[in-house]
């Protein structure tokens, strides 16, 4: 189960700010010279392989994150059948990936979404070659929050509806880095109280994470290859905390030196 000296797949969950926890545990592989063979992402998580399948500085990575996640400026309010405009994370993707394809990469990438249609999970990866900005704003348009992105007469949406961890699109026998950010360490064990007490969007994100938990816990117990997890413990954040990126990165890095350190 060394990590050290061997080939693995990185996986990444979605969990919208959340995945920033994915920035931390990237952050600490580099440091300890730890690079994955093929990445794997589903919404948030799709963000994050995306940039590190690059073949760029770490630097260079960082700078990219902080281009996509330091403002929130990009969110607008409308009334049209979603609440957040993708306008500007389109713009600044587009300035990341502009008309790269995955068969550009020298890295192996895997990005899930939904098809809106028909309800099926879709791996986008070398043999659709579609761009990997349209793949990444499907995989993180969440129904009445973002659009639903068109790729070729086919409208997708957020890959959690079908996926929340990308197991489905490792083909290979290698050991698998898998990082949940959807954990049972996603959401607290509250008192009959505090559930009570809940607002009406509190209750609606805790069934959320509760779904979603319940989801990837069935798919890990299904996943019959070699795997380890990293799941950070991020009961006190919300989905919606964009403004927390440091915090969670923080999170996510911490977790990552405790749970990895035995298989260095």
């Amino acid at each position: 189960m060394k990590l050290k000296n061997r080939e693995f797949n990185l996986i990444l969950s979605g969990g919208a700010a959340l995945g920033y926890a994915h920035i931390g545990v990237v952050d600490w592989l580099y440091e300890n010279a730890l690079e994955p063979a093929s990445y794997h992402g589903v919404s948030m998580g799709a963000i994050v392989a995306s940039i590190e399948a690059l073949d760029i500085s770490h630097n260079r990575k960082q700078e990219l994150y902080s281009d996509v996640f330091s403002s929130l400026s990009w969110v607008r309010v409308k009334l049209n059948g979603a609440l957040i405009s993708t306008a500007k994370i389109e713009r600044i993707l587009d300035k990341i990936f502009g008309k790269l394809k995955f068969s550009d990469l020298k890295k192996e990438l895997n990005i899930i979404a939904t098809n809106y249609h028909s309800g099926e999970l879709t791996i986008f990866n070398r043999d659709n070659n579609i761009t990997i900005k349209d793949a990444v704003l499907a995989s993180m348009a969440v129904p009445a929050l973002f659009p639903p992105r068109e790729i070729d007469g086919v409208m997708y949406v957020d890959g959690y509806l079908s996926s929340n961890l990308p197991l489905s699109s490792v083909n290979n026998e290698l050991l698998n880095l898998v990082v949940n950010v959807t954990s049972k360490h996603s959401f607290k064990n509250l008192s009959a109280k505090e559930i009570e007490d809940l607002s009406i969007f509190a209750n609606l994100e805790r069934s959320i994470r509760v779904l979603i938990y319940n989801q990837t816990k069935d798919k890990l117990e299904h996943f019959n290859k070699l795997y380890i997890t990293i799941e950070p413990p991020l009961q006190d954040y919300k989905t919606s905390h964009f403004h927390k990126f440091d915090e969670i990165k923080k999170i996510g890095y911490k977790s990552a030196k405790e749970s990895l350190n035995e298989y260095i």
